[in-house]
Protein backbone atom coordinates (compact mmCIF):
# COMPACT_ATOMS: atom_id res chain seq x y z
CA UNK A 1 0.00 0.00 0.00
CA UNK A 2 1.06 3.56 -0.63
CA UNK A 3 -1.65 5.06 1.58
CA UNK A 4 -2.11 4.80 5.35
CA UNK A 5 -3.69 6.85 8.10
CA UNK A 6 -2.49 7.83 11.57
CA UNK A 7 -4.27 7.42 14.87
CA UNK A 8 -5.46 11.02 14.40
CA UNK A 9 -7.02 10.03 11.03
CA UNK A 10 -4.44 11.98 9.07
CA UNK A 11 -4.10 10.46 5.60
CA UNK A 12 -0.48 9.74 4.63
CA UNK A 13 0.39 9.25 0.95
CA UNK A 14 3.90 8.21 0.03
CA UNK A 15 3.62 9.68 -3.45
CA UNK A 16 1.28 12.65 -3.01
CA UNK A 17 3.99 14.59 -1.14
CA UNK A 18 7.64 14.15 -0.21
CA UNK A 19 8.11 12.98 3.36
CA UNK A 20 11.61 12.85 4.90
CA UNK A 21 12.35 9.37 6.18
CA UNK A 22 13.06 10.62 9.68
CA UNK A 23 9.71 12.45 9.81
CA UNK A 24 7.82 9.32 8.80
CA UNK A 25 9.64 7.16 11.34
CA UNK A 26 8.95 9.68 14.11
CA UNK A 27 5.30 9.92 13.08
CA UNK A 28 5.03 6.15 13.22
CA UNK A 29 6.43 6.03 16.73
CA UNK A 30 4.09 8.73 18.02
CA UNK A 31 0.86 8.11 16.17
CA UNK A 32 1.29 4.76 14.42
CA UNK A 33 0.12 3.88 10.93
CA UNK A 34 -3.15 2.09 10.17
CA UNK A 35 -4.88 0.55 7.17
CA UNK A 36 -7.52 3.04 5.95
CA UNK A 37 -9.89 0.14 5.24
CA UNK A 38 -9.67 -2.35 8.10
CA UNK A 39 -7.98 0.01 10.60
CA UNK A 40 -5.37 -2.62 11.50
CA UNK A 41 -1.81 -1.44 12.29
CA UNK A 42 0.55 -1.50 9.31
CA UNK A 43 4.33 -1.38 9.05
CA UNK A 44 6.19 1.39 7.26
CA UNK A 45 8.76 -0.01 4.81
CA UNK A 46 11.50 2.48 3.86
CA UNK A 47 14.18 0.23 2.43
CA UNK A 48 16.45 0.99 -0.51
CA UNK A 49 15.49 -1.89 -2.84
CA UNK A 50 11.75 -1.19 -3.17
CA UNK A 51 9.50 1.85 -3.23
CA UNK A 52 8.54 3.00 0.24
CA UNK A 53 5.22 1.47 1.19
CA UNK A 54 3.00 0.25 4.01
CA UNK A 55 2.33 -3.43 4.69
CA UNK A 56 -0.04 -5.30 6.95
CA UNK A 57 1.50 -7.24 9.79
CA UNK A 58 2.30 -10.90 9.05
CA UNK A 59 -0.69 -13.24 9.09
CA UNK A 60 -3.16 -10.36 9.18
CA UNK A 61 -5.84 -10.62 6.50
CA UNK A 62 -7.44 -7.36 5.47
CA UNK A 63 -11.06 -7.87 4.41
CA UNK A 64 -10.19 -6.36 1.02
CA UNK A 65 -8.76 -9.04 -1.28
CA UNK A 66 -5.24 -8.14 -2.32
CA UNK A 67 -2.02 -9.77 -3.43
CA UNK A 68 1.53 -9.11 -2.18
CA UNK A 69 2.83 -6.01 -3.94
CA UNK A 70 6.08 -6.46 -5.80
CA UNK A 71 8.55 -3.67 -6.43
CA UNK A 72 7.37 -3.52 -10.06
CA UNK A 73 3.76 -3.19 -8.93
CA UNK A 74 4.52 -0.36 -6.52
CA UNK A 75 6.61 1.48 -9.12
CA UNK A 76 4.03 0.97 -11.85
CA UNK A 77 1.19 2.12 -9.65
CA UNK A 78 3.10 5.28 -8.79
CA UNK A 79 3.88 5.93 -12.48
CA UNK A 80 0.25 5.48 -13.50
CA UNK A 81 -0.91 7.79 -10.71
CA UNK A 82 1.37 10.63 -11.83
CA UNK A 83 0.46 9.97 -15.47
CA UNK A 84 -3.28 10.33 -14.80
CA UNK A 85 -2.69 13.29 -12.51
CA UNK A 86 -0.64 15.13 -15.14
CA UNK A 87 -3.47 14.51 -17.64
CA UNK A 88 -5.97 16.20 -15.31
CA UNK A 89 -7.92 13.04 -14.40
CA UNK A 90 -7.73 13.68 -10.62
CA UNK A 91 -6.83 10.06 -9.77
CA UNK A 92 -7.48 8.78 -6.28
CA UNK A 93 -4.84 6.34 -5.11
CA UNK A 94 -6.10 3.13 -3.47
CA UNK A 95 -9.57 4.62 -3.08
CA UNK A 96 -11.79 2.24 -1.11
CA UNK A 97 -15.20 1.42 -2.60
CA UNK A 98 -17.19 0.15 0.41
CA UNK A 99 -20.20 -1.06 -1.59
CA UNK A 100 -17.85 -3.34 -3.57
CA UNK A 101 -15.33 -3.98 -0.81
CA UNK A 102 -12.64 -3.22 -3.37
CA UNK A 103 -9.62 -0.95 -3.30
CA UNK A 104 -8.46 -0.44 -6.90
CA UNK A 105 -4.98 0.88 -7.57
CA UNK A 106 -6.44 4.05 -9.10
CA UNK A 107 -9.95 5.44 -9.11
CA UNK A 108 -10.76 8.03 -11.80
CA UNK A 109 -13.88 10.03 -10.91
CA UNK A 110 -16.06 11.75 -13.48
CA UNK A 111 -19.23 11.40 -15.51
CA UNK A 112 -18.06 7.92 -16.45
CA UNK A 113 -15.95 6.77 -13.50
CA UNK A 114 -13.22 4.22 -14.11
CA UNK A 115 -10.65 2.24 -12.18
CA UNK A 116 -7.18 1.17 -13.26
CA UNK A 117 -5.87 -2.11 -11.89
CA UNK A 118 -2.18 -2.70 -12.52
CA UNK A 119 -1.83 -6.48 -12.23
CA UNK A 120 1.65 -7.96 -11.92
CA UNK A 121 1.04 -11.06 -9.77
CA UNK A 122 -0.98 -14.11 -10.73
CA UNK A 123 -4.59 -14.10 -9.58
CA UNK A 124 -7.27 -16.77 -9.98
CA UNK A 125 -9.54 -16.28 -12.96
CA UNK A 126 -12.63 -16.30 -10.74
CA UNK A 127 -11.18 -13.41 -8.70
CA UNK A 128 -10.46 -11.43 -11.87
CA UNK A 129 -14.00 -12.05 -13.12
CA UNK A 130 -15.59 -11.18 -9.77
CA UNK A 131 -13.73 -7.88 -9.48
CA UNK A 132 -14.46 -6.92 -13.07
CA UNK A 133 -18.16 -7.73 -12.83
CA UNK A 134 -18.40 -5.88 -9.52
CA UNK A 135 -17.09 -2.71 -11.13
CA UNK A 136 -19.32 -3.09 -14.17
CA UNK A 137 -22.42 -3.67 -12.04
CA UNK A 138 -21.60 -0.41 -10.22
CA UNK A 139 -21.29 1.40 -13.59
CA UNK A 140 -17.55 1.80 -13.18
CA UNK A 141 -15.32 1.00 -16.17
CA UNK A 142 -12.57 -1.45 -15.15
CA UNK A 143 -9.26 -1.06 -17.00
CA UNK A 144 -6.67 -3.76 -16.40
CA UNK A 145 -3.05 -2.99 -17.25
CA UNK A 146 -0.91 -6.14 -17.11
CA UNK A 147 2.63 -6.27 -15.75
CA UNK A 148 5.39 -6.81 -18.27
CA UNK A 149 6.32 -10.10 -16.58
CA UNK A 150 3.22 -11.59 -18.27
CA UNK A 151 4.19 -10.31 -21.71
CA UNK A 152 4.97 -13.28 -23.97
CA UNK A 153 5.05 -12.09 -27.58
CA UNK A 154 7.20 -13.37 -30.41
CA UNK A 155 7.02 -12.06 -33.95
CA UNK A 156 3.33 -11.52 -34.75
CA UNK A 157 2.02 -13.87 -32.07
CA UNK A 158 1.30 -13.43 -28.37
CA UNK A 159 0.43 -15.96 -25.68
CA UNK A 160 -2.37 -14.99 -23.31
CA UNK A 161 -3.61 -17.48 -20.74
CA UNK A 162 -5.46 -17.43 -17.45
CA UNK A 163 -6.34 -13.98 -16.18
CA UNK A 164 -4.27 -12.25 -18.88
CA UNK A 165 -6.66 -13.46 -21.59
CA UNK A 166 -9.57 -12.19 -19.50
CA UNK A 167 -8.02 -8.70 -19.66
CA UNK A 168 -8.85 -8.55 -23.38
CA UNK A 169 -11.21 -5.71 -24.10
CA UNK A 170 -12.93 -4.31 -27.18
CA UNK A 171 -12.04 -0.83 -28.38
CA UNK A 172 -14.84 1.67 -28.52
CA UNK A 173 -13.41 2.91 -31.79
CA UNK A 174 -13.03 0.62 -34.78
CA UNK A 175 -9.41 0.83 -35.97
CA UNK A 176 -10.30 0.53 -39.64
CA UNK A 177 -13.07 -0.74 -41.86
CA UNK A 178 -10.97 -3.61 -43.14
CA UNK A 179 -12.89 -6.91 -42.69
CA UNK A 180 -9.93 -8.66 -41.02
CA UNK A 181 -9.14 -5.90 -38.51
CA UNK A 182 -9.83 -6.71 -34.87
CA UNK A 183 -10.93 -4.30 -32.14
CA UNK A 184 -9.65 -6.54 -29.35
CA UNK A 185 -6.54 -5.59 -27.38
CA UNK A 186 -4.61 -5.81 -24.08
CA UNK A 187 -2.37 -3.23 -22.34
CA UNK A 188 1.01 -4.02 -20.76
CA UNK A 189 3.25 -1.65 -18.77
CA UNK A 190 6.94 -1.87 -17.94
CA UNK A 191 7.92 0.53 -15.10
CA UNK A 192 11.64 -0.11 -15.64
CA UNK A 193 11.52 1.50 -19.12
CA UNK A 194 8.33 3.58 -18.69
CA UNK A 195 7.01 1.91 -21.86
CA UNK A 196 3.33 1.05 -22.26
CA UNK A 197 2.38 -1.51 -24.92
CA UNK A 198 -0.95 -1.89 -26.65
CA UNK A 199 -1.12 -5.40 -28.11
CA UNK A 200 -4.02 -5.10 -30.53
CA UNK A 201 -5.61 -6.73 -33.56
CA UNK A 202 -6.03 -9.97 -31.61
CA UNK A 203 -7.22 -12.97 -33.64
CA UNK A 204 -7.16 -16.49 -32.15
CA UNK A 205 -4.75 -19.16 -33.39
CA UNK A 206 -5.36 -21.55 -30.48
CA UNK A 207 -6.78 -21.42 -26.98
CA UNK A 208 -3.84 -19.35 -25.76
CA UNK A 209 -2.09 -17.91 -28.85
CA UNK A 210 -3.25 -14.95 -30.91
CA UNK A 211 -2.10 -13.13 -33.99
CA UNK A 212 -1.34 -9.60 -32.78
CA UNK A 213 0.05 -6.25 -33.78
CA UNK A 214 1.61 -3.82 -31.35
CA UNK A 215 2.13 -0.16 -30.57
CA UNK A 216 4.70 0.62 -27.88
CA UNK A 217 5.33 4.14 -26.62
CA UNK A 218 6.70 5.81 -23.52
CA UNK A 219 4.03 6.56 -20.97
CA UNK A 220 4.43 10.32 -21.46
CA UNK A 221 3.39 10.00 -25.13
CA UNK A 222 0.17 8.11 -24.37
CA UNK A 223 -2.99 9.59 -22.79
CA UNK A 224 -5.27 7.90 -20.20
CA UNK A 225 -8.34 8.03 -22.46
CA UNK A 226 -6.49 5.80 -24.92
CA UNK A 227 -6.77 2.91 -22.45
CA UNK A 228 -10.35 2.42 -23.69
CA UNK A 229 -9.89 3.87 -27.19
CA UNK A 230 -6.33 2.94 -28.14
CA UNK A 231 -4.60 4.01 -31.34
CA UNK A 232 -4.53 0.99 -33.63
CA UNK A 233 -3.10 0.81 -37.12
CA UNK A 234 -3.96 -2.43 -38.87
CA UNK A 235 -1.69 -4.02 -41.48
CA UNK A 236 -3.76 -6.32 -43.75
CA UNK A 237 -0.69 -7.69 -45.54
CA UNK A 238 0.97 -8.65 -42.27
CA UNK A 239 -2.21 -10.30 -41.00
CA UNK A 240 -2.86 -12.30 -44.18
CA UNK A 241 0.73 -13.50 -44.34
CA UNK A 242 0.63 -14.88 -40.81
CA UNK A 243 -2.89 -16.32 -41.15
CA UNK A 244 -1.89 -18.28 -44.26
CA UNK A 245 1.29 -19.43 -42.54
CA UNK A 246 -0.84 -20.77 -39.70
CA UNK A 247 -3.00 -22.80 -42.12
CA UNK A 248 0.11 -24.08 -43.88
CA UNK A 249 1.63 -25.29 -40.61
CA UNK A 250 -1.61 -27.04 -39.69
CA UNK A 251 -1.79 -28.83 -43.02
CA UNK A 252 1.81 -30.01 -42.80
CA UNK A 253 2.06 -30.67 -39.05
CA UNK A 254 2.48 -34.13 -37.61
CA UNK A 255 -0.19 -34.23 -34.87
CA UNK A 256 1.92 -35.19 -31.85
CA UNK A 257 0.41 -32.71 -29.39
CA UNK A 258 -3.31 -32.11 -29.74
CA UNK A 259 -6.06 -30.68 -27.60
CA UNK A 260 -8.93 -32.99 -26.75
CA UNK A 261 -11.12 -31.16 -29.25
CA UNK A 262 -8.65 -31.58 -32.10
CA UNK A 263 -8.14 -35.27 -31.31
CA UNK A 264 -11.89 -35.98 -31.41
CA UNK A 265 -12.36 -33.89 -34.55
CA UNK A 266 -9.58 -35.74 -36.33
CA UNK A 267 -11.17 -39.04 -35.32
CA UNK A 268 -14.53 -37.90 -36.76
CA UNK A 269 -12.80 -36.80 -39.96
CA UNK A 270 -11.09 -40.15 -40.50
CA UNK A 271 -14.30 -42.07 -39.75
CA UNK A 272 -15.92 -40.15 -42.59
CA UNK A 273 -13.08 -41.15 -44.95
CA UNK A 274 -11.61 -37.64 -45.12
CA UNK A 275 -8.09 -36.40 -44.48
CA UNK A 276 -7.90 -33.73 -41.83
CA UNK A 277 -4.94 -31.99 -43.50
CA UNK A 278 -6.92 -31.67 -46.72
CA UNK A 279 -9.71 -29.54 -45.32
CA UNK A 280 -11.30 -27.13 -47.85
CA UNK A 281 -9.86 -23.63 -48.11
CA UNK A 282 -13.08 -22.13 -46.74
CA UNK A 283 -12.39 -23.86 -43.41
CA UNK A 284 -10.39 -21.57 -41.15
CA UNK A 285 -11.72 -18.13 -42.07
CA UNK A 286 -10.94 -15.15 -39.81
CA UNK A 287 -13.34 -12.71 -38.18
CA UNK A 288 -12.70 -10.47 -35.19
CA UNK A 289 -15.69 -11.87 -33.26
CA UNK A 290 -14.31 -15.42 -33.42
CA UNK A 291 -12.08 -14.49 -30.45
CA UNK A 292 -15.11 -15.27 -28.27
CA UNK A 293 -14.71 -19.01 -28.93
CA UNK A 294 -12.01 -20.87 -26.99
CA UNK A 295 -11.10 -23.07 -29.95
CA UNK A 296 -9.51 -21.61 -33.09
CA UNK A 297 -11.65 -21.09 -36.22
CA UNK A 298 -9.90 -23.93 -38.05
CA UNK A 299 -11.29 -26.52 -35.62
CA UNK A 300 -14.88 -25.45 -35.06
CA UNK A 301 -15.34 -24.51 -38.73
CA UNK A 302 -14.09 -27.98 -39.69
CA UNK A 303 -17.06 -29.45 -37.83
CA UNK A 304 -19.43 -27.09 -39.70
CA UNK A 305 -18.02 -28.43 -42.96
CA UNK A 306 -18.22 -32.08 -41.88
CA UNK A 307 -21.80 -31.74 -40.66
CA UNK A 308 -23.17 -29.67 -43.56
CA UNK A 309 -21.02 -31.10 -46.33
CA UNK A 310 -20.52 -34.76 -45.42
CA UNK A 311 -23.00 -35.89 -42.74
CA UNK A 312 -26.04 -33.83 -43.82
CA UNK A 313 -25.23 -32.66 -47.39
CA UNK A 314 -27.73 -30.43 -49.23
CA UNK A 315 -29.88 -30.07 -46.12
CA UNK A 316 -30.87 -26.67 -44.72
CA UNK A 317 -29.79 -26.35 -41.07
CA UNK A 318 -29.80 -23.69 -38.37
CA UNK A 319 -26.64 -22.71 -36.48
CA UNK A 320 -27.97 -24.20 -33.24
CA UNK A 321 -28.44 -27.58 -34.96
CA UNK A 322 -24.77 -27.63 -35.92
CA UNK A 323 -23.80 -27.05 -32.29
CA UNK A 324 -26.36 -29.53 -30.95
CA UNK A 325 -25.02 -32.27 -33.21
CA UNK A 326 -21.48 -31.55 -32.01
CA UNK A 327 -22.72 -31.94 -28.43
CA UNK A 328 -24.39 -35.27 -29.29
CA UNK A 329 -21.09 -36.57 -30.66
CA UNK A 330 -19.15 -35.51 -27.58
CA UNK A 331 -17.60 -32.43 -29.18
CA UNK A 332 -19.67 -29.71 -27.55
CA UNK A 333 -16.53 -28.11 -26.13
CA UNK A 334 -15.64 -27.08 -29.71
CA UNK A 335 -18.08 -24.22 -29.13
CA UNK A 336 -17.06 -23.32 -25.60
CA UNK A 337 -17.02 -19.56 -25.13
CA UNK A 338 -13.95 -17.71 -23.92
CA UNK A 339 -14.60 -15.77 -20.70
CA UNK A 340 -14.15 -12.12 -21.65
CA UNK A 341 -15.85 -10.13 -18.88
CA UNK A 342 -14.71 -6.77 -20.33
CA UNK A 343 -16.28 -7.39 -23.76
CA UNK A 344 -19.89 -7.44 -25.01
CA UNK A 345 -21.28 -10.95 -24.85
CA UNK A 346 -21.50 -13.11 -27.97
CA UNK A 347 -23.24 -16.48 -28.25
CA UNK A 348 -21.96 -19.53 -30.11
CA UNK A 349 -25.03 -19.35 -32.36
CA UNK A 350 -24.13 -15.78 -33.38
CA UNK A 351 -20.56 -16.77 -34.20
CA UNK A 352 -21.54 -19.79 -36.31
CA UNK A 353 -24.03 -17.56 -38.14
CA UNK A 354 -21.27 -15.05 -38.96
CA UNK A 355 -19.21 -17.88 -40.46
CA UNK A 356 -22.15 -19.09 -42.55
CA UNK A 357 -22.68 -15.54 -43.81
CA UNK A 358 -19.04 -15.52 -44.89
CA UNK A 359 -19.69 -18.72 -46.86
CA UNK A 360 -22.65 -17.04 -48.56
CA UNK A 361 -20.38 -14.16 -49.62
CA UNK A 362 -18.02 -16.75 -51.12
CA UNK A 363 -20.81 -18.50 -53.01
CA UNK A 364 -20.33 -21.71 -51.00
CA UNK A 365 -23.60 -21.54 -49.02
CA UNK A 366 -27.10 -20.19 -49.47
CA UNK A 367 -29.78 -19.13 -47.02
CA UNK A 368 -33.51 -19.74 -46.71
CA UNK A 369 -35.17 -17.92 -43.82
CA UNK A 370 -32.83 -18.61 -40.89
CA UNK A 371 -31.41 -21.84 -42.30
CA UNK A 372 -28.33 -22.49 -44.37
CA UNK A 373 -26.96 -25.18 -46.65
CA UNK A 374 -23.77 -25.70 -48.64
CA UNK A 375 -24.19 -25.44 -52.39
CA UNK A 376 -20.58 -25.94 -53.42
CA UNK A 377 -18.10 -28.53 -52.23
CA UNK A 378 -14.65 -28.61 -53.83
CA UNK A 379 -13.38 -31.97 -55.08
CA UNK A 380 -11.12 -33.86 -52.73
CA UNK A 381 -7.58 -32.72 -53.38
CA UNK A 382 -4.62 -34.43 -51.76
CA UNK A 383 -1.99 -32.15 -53.27
CA UNK A 384 -0.89 -29.80 -50.47
CA UNK A 385 0.61 -27.23 -52.84
CA UNK A 386 -2.74 -26.72 -54.57
CA UNK A 387 -4.56 -26.56 -51.24
CA UNK A 388 -2.18 -23.85 -50.02
CA UNK A 389 -2.84 -21.85 -53.16
CA UNK A 390 -6.58 -22.29 -52.58
CA UNK A 391 -6.14 -20.94 -49.06
CA UNK A 392 -4.61 -17.78 -50.47
CA UNK A 393 -7.25 -17.31 -53.18
CA UNK A 394 -10.18 -17.85 -50.81
CA UNK A 395 -8.77 -15.44 -48.22
CA UNK A 396 -8.28 -12.75 -50.86
CA UNK A 397 -11.75 -13.36 -52.29
CA UNK A 398 -13.28 -13.09 -48.81
CA UNK A 399 -11.39 -9.85 -48.23
CA UNK A 400 -12.64 -8.41 -51.51
CA UNK A 401 -16.28 -9.37 -51.05
CA UNK A 402 -16.47 -8.19 -47.43
CA UNK A 403 -14.98 -4.81 -48.34
CA UNK A 404 -17.98 -4.24 -50.63
CA UNK A 405 -20.58 -6.17 -48.62
CA UNK A 406 -19.71 -6.37 -44.92
CA UNK A 407 -21.49 -8.70 -42.52
CA UNK A 408 -23.90 -7.01 -40.11
CA UNK A 409 -23.56 -8.51 -36.64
Amino acid sequence: MLIASTKNAERISLIARVWPRETLLQMGKIHGFYCPVCQAPVHLKTGTKRCWHFAHQPHHACFVDSEPETSAHLSGKEDLFHWCDDAGRSPQLEHYLPELRQRPDLYLPGIEPAVIEYQCSMIPEEVFASRSMGYLDAYITPIWVIGINHYHRQWERIRLSGFTSMAIRQSRVSPETHPFSSRYYVWFYDPSTKVIRCVHGLSPLSKTHFISQEKSVTLSVCKPYQLISPPQKFSPAQFKRYWLEMKKRKRQAIPYHMTREEYMLRAQTYQLNHYFACYPAFVGLPHHSFIHLMNPPLLWQMWVYLFMGVIEPKRYVMPRQIIEKAVQRGMGSLYELRHLPLCPLKTANQLVRIYLEQLIRLGIAEKMDDRYRLVYLPPKDLVISRLLEDDRRVLERLEETLLSNPIKE
